[in-house]
């Protein structure tokens, strides 16, 4: 009776410990993938393996390719970058020594002038003379070049005094002593009073290549002994 209640015992303990591997072996699979416990776990573990490695295989090819397209899109944008040009002699402007205005006729000489007592831009005592403003920028060369001339004198009208009938487009020829020429193109005109006119916009540096053509026009004041407003006519160098 006693070895009949232990071959039971024992048939139980090993039923018991039988099961409780088997639940053991299932939780601990996936912590184990490299440790196959049959040959078709083996073979799954080695599949699973190189399905990893070519995974990796693919990413690390991703990455490479990313990169060398980000290199390749880097060397192009670089290649697509302008040079910078030096600055050439013509960019410095001329010497002015005579203007030509086809749509007013005006063919005239100029002449060098610079600041009055009052600090103003002078301007030629002779009506029929431009004058150049030769303490500020050449005409070609970046920045505002001024011109100034006379709307009237004592004897009638002066060089400008059809200078409020230019029109946009229309072209101003600078020419320089050795027959350097430059055009210029208007853009636009303005009228300031003639003790509130933008002294930066007219004389002031700028990154355009500007030429500024202003005479008298308003009326005359007696007191003041000049015309009440100014006219600017703003030109620029046609490239």
């Amino acid at each position: 009776m006693l070895t009949k209640r232990k071959i039971v015992l024992t048939c139980l303990l090993i039923i018991l410990f039988s099961a409780g591997a088997s639940t053991a072996g299932q939780q601990a699979g996936p912590v184990s993938d490299h440790v196959p416990a049959s040959s078709n776990d083996a073979g799954s573990g080695t599949d699973e393996q190189e399905s990893e490695q070519q995974l990796n295989s693919d990413t690390k090819v991703k990455r490479e390719t990313a990169s060398t397209e980000s290199a390749t899109s880097a060397d192009e944008h670089v290649t697509d970058t302008p040079a910078i040009e030096p600055v050439s002699v013509k960019s410095e402007g001329i010497t002015p020594q005579s203007i030509a205005i086809p749509a007013l006729e005006i063919d005239a000489s100029i002449e060098e002038v610079g600041l009055t007592e009052e600090r103003e831009m002078d301007v030629p005592t002779d009506g029929d003379i431009v004058g150049w403003f030769h303490q500020g920028a050449k005409p070609g060369a970046q920045g505002n070049a001024v011109l100034a001339g006379h709307v009237d004198d004592l004897s009638g009208p002066a060089i400008f005094y059809d200078l409020h009938k230019l029109e946009p487009g229309d072209e101003i020829i600078i020419e320089s002593a050795d027959g350097e020429s430059l055009t210029f193109e208007v853009s636009n005109m303005e009228v300031y009073p003639y003790n509130d006119a933008p002294v930066d916009e007219l004389f002031g540096s700028s990154s355009a290549k500007n030429l500024n053509l202003i005479t008298c026009t308003g009326e005359f004041d007696n007191e003041a002994g000049t015309h009440n407003e100014r006219l600017v006519v703003f030109t620029e160098l046609k490239e």
